[in-house]
């Protein structure tokens, strides 16, 4: 594909330092890094100041992004993933802090799951707590987001060949934690 001028309106706002250019990529891929979040680190009550952190590491930064618009969605994903995993080694050094009761979710913008369902989403994320965010991370956004083995290497900077790699050793990881939860370990099974 040739490209054109207009093929790099953002990204070179986004070089020049236009704060505009920050809100309009926040227009555009908002949702989408909320989800990433959501997928990698779980509901959780500061979602909305990681939401913020990854849109503030994008202004910082713009002027070295070296892409055109086309691939903003690729650049903020992985903007987006090292703001969570800066965040869960946070929460890691910091576990003792937590809830007593790992229930209290906020509450979420679309309609309702059911009770099993949202029981069963808690506890894969309590499953998911328990695993390095190396592995972590690609097996939510590959199990939770649907993004393709591409995507995930170009948002962990890392190869596909490696995202293959965590991806089975999470999958053994989080088989293993889902057996001893009888609640996971039955919704597995009828999965499969």
């Amino acid at each position: 594909m040739i490209e054109t001028p207009s093929d790099n309106v953002l990204a070179d706002a986004l070089r020049a330092g236009d704060g505009m250019a920050v809100a309009r990529l926040f227009d555009l891929y908002g949702r989408h890094v909320e989800r990433v979040l959501i997928r990698t680190v779980g509901r959780d009550g500061e979602m909305e100041d990681m939401v913020q952190d990854v849109f503030l590491g994008a202004y910082r930064s713009g002027h070295n992004y070296q892409g055109n618009d086309a691939q903003l969605k690729a650049w903020i994903s992985r903007i987006a993933v090292f703001t969570a995993r800066g965040y869960l080694r946070k929460r890691k050094r910091r576990w003792w802090l937590r809830s007593a009761d790992p229930g209290q979710m906020p509450e979420q913008n679309s309609k309702e799951p059911s009770p099993h369902t949202s029981e069963v989403l808690r506890r894969t994320h309590l499953a998911l707590d328990q695993m390095d965010a190396d592995l972590r991370i690609p097996f939510a956004l590959r199990e939770l987001e649907s993004m393709e083995l591409a995507e995930i290497a170009q948002a962990c900077e890392c190869s596909v060949s490696t995202v293959k790699r965590r991806l089975a050793r999470a999958r053994k990881a989080f088989d293993r934690l889902a057996k001893k939860d009888p609640i996971l370990s039955d919704w597995l099974g009828d999965q499969n």
